[in-house]
């Protein structure tokens, strides 16, 4: 099956600041929120352009320690980033994959930056809606802990 969120998230911070942290969310993360994306990102294949994959190692305040993704989508035209998550212990046992896809909007004195989440699962299996919720939430806290580092740097 398929569930899927869509959050709109405003920012003062510029859309071209805002889609450089997605294209180097693997070095600026770890400095942002170590607890969460701790100890280090791995390149398994690629160089970092469409078709890279990467293993990304949790930090501890997370119940889980690994998550792989491929990079989908680089559009730097149109600011749009995708990445999927393929693999590692973060994908509880309904879920077969979960697409993530930003586009950064410029806005007056800042961007708008709209993130897609699929989550596909195993046949016709259904992810909680508290898990959902959950994934949603700790989405917001860090993109407003990045929005943060990005305005002080």
């Amino acid at each position: 099956g398929v569930q899927k969120t869509v959050v709109e998230a405003p920012s003062t911070v510029s859309a071209e600041k805002m889609y450089g942290f997605l294209l180097d969310m693997d070095t600026v993360f770890p400095k942002v929120l170590p607890q969460l994306i701790g100890k280090s990102v791995e390149i398994l294949e690629g160089d970092g352009s469409v078709g890279t994959v990467k293993l990304v190692h949790l930090g501890e305040a997370t119940e889980y320690t690994t998550m792989k993704q491929r990079v989908d989508v680089i559009d730097k035209a149109g600011l749009a980033y995708t990445y999927t998550t393929i693999g590692g212990d973060i994908l509880v046992e309904v879920l077969e994959s979960v697409v993530n896809e930003f586009v950064v909007v410029p806005t007056d004195g800042g961007c708008i930056v709209k993130n897609t989440t699929i989550y596909n699962t195993k046949g016709d299996a259904v992810l909680p809606e508290d898990k959902v919720k959950e994934a949603t939430e700790k989405s917001a806290l860090a993109f407003k802990a990045v929005e943060a580092y990005l305005l002080a740097n």
